[in-house]
């Protein structure tokens, strides 16, 4: 494990720029939220964001977006969300080389993923607590219960499915035998600088990737190892909804699929409804891929749409199954 300073974690060494967009008309109670995302993926957080303001006109929020760099188009779109729900948005570009002895364990995936390891760092100036959010999660009802939750722990995050707990701890070799996703966690700042979370995350850095089957995901597991609170499933609810048992808070799009490359689901049109709130190309592609190895979207696509009485997409659905599914076999 690598031996990290202590000055090496001294702001000064991440925080190349930091924009802020303010328009909050009170300075007390407010939610904070968190992402980190490059730019190609700014205007997919978008959405997220307006879900989240659009299910929360009771509370005020500052979003701070922990990036590796930034176009004026998408800096001018997050003023003019700030603006428009006037709620207060900053961005902090960071200096990526602290980051540059984590693992890439998946290609498409950026080092940037690493920022939420660094954040209470610099969110105890504004907060004792934060909501950290992924990109594409979608916040579907009121945040407030999550918000005001007495934490007593450093984060709160939802168990992983029981499918992949056992497979992932282990390899990991966790004591525990417990596992997290932390695409959604609630983090109480105090907590976590006092059991120098952030520092023994940085340790794990010049590992093998192959001691890894994920990213910083499996950084926090190999920290926390079980000594996390977990919260319940409705906080994170996966595979874009599939899970949903009627009381979801936010939906996670946790697999390949994406509510911007195909509608599949009831979940899937309530992103597009966001996006189109946003300041962000509005996107129209409904129809999944026509590729044979996609030959069951096109099933699922026919049965939402069967669902909501639409029987000629139901039989364009089924009918683009079959077809691709006997490429597929051929």
């Amino acid at each position: 494990m690598k031996e990290v300073r202590e000055s090496f974690f001294d702001v000064n060494n991440f925080i190349k720029s930091k924009i802020d967009y303010n328009n909050l008309k009170k300075c007390s109670h407010i939610c904070h939220i968190c992402y980190n995302v490059n730019d190609n993926f700014i205007s997919i957080m978008g959405a997220s964001m307006i879900s989240v303001l659009e299910n929360n006109k009771d509370m005020m929020f500052a979003f701070h977006i922990f990036t590796d760099g930034i176009s004026e188009d998408n800096k001018n779109k997050l003023k003019d969300v700030a603006q428009r729900w006037q709620c207060r948005c900053i961005i902090y570009c960071l200096n990526m080389s602290p980051f540059q002895d984590f693992h890439i364990k998946v290609k498409r995936f950026s080092r940037i993923t690493y920022a939420r390891l660094y954040m209470p760092k610099i969110i105890k100036q504004y907060s004792d607590k934060f909501i950290y959010l992924d990109a594409d999660t979608m916040c579907v009802s009121s945040l407030a219960e999550l918000w005001n939750f007495n934490l007593e722990k450093p984060m709160a995050a939802v168990s992983e499915r029981e499918s992949a707990i056992k497979y992932r701890a282990d390899y990991l070799k966790l004591k525990s035998g417990k596992y997290f996703n932390d695409g959604v966690m609630l983090i109480n700042v105090s907590k976590w600088e006092n059991a120098q979370i952030t520092e023994r995350c940085f340790s794990y850095q010049c590992e093998p990737p192959k001691r890894f089957l994920g990213q910083s995901q499996d950084i926090l597991k190999l920290v926390f190892d079980g000594n996390n609170y977990f919260l319940p499933n409705k906080y994170n609810v996966y595979d874009g909804g599939e899970y949903d048992t009627g009381d979801s808070v936010i939906i996670h799009w946790t697999g390949r699929r994406k509510p911007w490359q195909m509608v599949l689901n009831s979940f899937d049109s309530e992103w597009r409804r966001y996006n189109r709130y946003s300041p962000w190309q509005t996107l129209t592609n409904i129809l999944p891929i026509k590729n044979a190895v996609n030959y069951h979207d096109f099933k699922y696509w026919g049965i939402y749409h069967k669902e909501h009485g639409d029987y000629k997409n139901y039989i364009k659905g089924i009918f683009w199954y079959c077809i691709l599914k006997i490429r597929y076999k051929l």
